[in-house]
């Protein structure tokens, strides 16, 4: 990795947490957010190859990869406000996959001048996890996970939770690319712990789910064919609710960026482009 242009790495304080970072190339910011399911290797692809345009960014989220997880309150939002603070960043594309993506909404909410454009990738939102907003197939799987970390069977819980995400819930393994599968798995594993599930995050109030259409950034809205159902009607609401969000489909899961790298690269740069010409 120290091969990228300008590349950089190091920790930015936020709280008592001290959030690994990368940086590399120069120009315009643009922010990897990783999803819950891995760390901020998931965006080895599109970080090595943006650097030739922009000044890329990504960092482990506090409790994943080399961040530390302090037991304080805290915002997955504030962590991205004083990340960008410590490195000097005014304005950026937030590229959020799933919990990352619920990060940059919220964010964005709060900081909307902070924000020049929103990929959002089998995104969360806060606010959704309310069972008034789940399907049934989710509370399902939901109290079924539950259940076995109640009875401490770690084991089967993250086979249940690489399952659900890495190959879609109703995907069989058989049908995934292996060699995808097997890096995902890897990053799944290093980064699976009970103690993420007691996680309490400091709520945005009012939540985002109420408040989509007070976003007014470009934005690009990417979700997986075999992603979860509710994950998958959640895009459609982001898609028309946004004001002129983009919403493209993959035939993928949770993770498309990795699992079709080439294909989500160039949805990608044609979104910045875009974003280039429109200054």
């Amino acid at each position: 990795m120290t091969s990228q242009p300008d590349f950089s790495s190091g920790y930015a304080p936020s709280g008592r947490a001290q959030l690994y970072f990368e940086t590399a190339g120069t120009g315009d910011a643009v922010v990897f957010l990783h999803a819950g399911v891995s760390d901020s290797r998931m965006w080895d692809p599109q970080f090595q190859k943006f650097a030739a345009k922009f000044r890329v960014i990504r960092y482990d989220h506090r409790g994943f990869g080399k961040s530390k997880f302090p037991d304080e309150p805290f915002a997955l939002r504030d962590d991205v406000s004083n990340l960008l603070g410590h490195l000097g960043v005014k304005a950026a594309v937030l590229v959020g996959c799933s919990m990352g993506g619920a990060a940059a909404i919220d964010f964005a909410l709060e900081h909307p001048k902070a924000v020049a454009g929103l990929v959002l990738v089998g995104s969360g939102v806060s606010g959704m996890n309310d069972p008034a907003h789940l399907s049934a197939g989710a509370l399902k799987y939901w109290s079924e996970l539950l259940r076995v970390i109640q009875k401490g069977e770690v084991d089967r819980a993250r086979e249940m939770d690489a399952k659900y995400w890495i190959d879609g819930p109703s995907r069989a393994s058989s049908e995934v690319d292996p060699v995808y599968r097997e890096h995902a798995l890897q990053l799944h594993r290093d980064n699976f712990s009970l103690e993420r599930f007691a996680r309490q995050e400091k709520p945005l109030t009012p939540p985002a789910i109420g408040r989509l259409r007070e976003i007014n950034v470009p934005t690009l809205v990417v979700i997986g064919d075999h992603d979860s159902e509710d994950l998958r009607k959640l895009a459609d609401r982001l898609a028309a609710e946004i004001v002129g969000a983009r919403l493209v489909r993959m035939n993928a899961a949770h993770l498309p960026n990795l699992e079709h790298p080439a294909r989500f690269s160039h949805l990608l740069d044609d979104f910045l482009a875009s974003l280039t010409v429109a200054k």
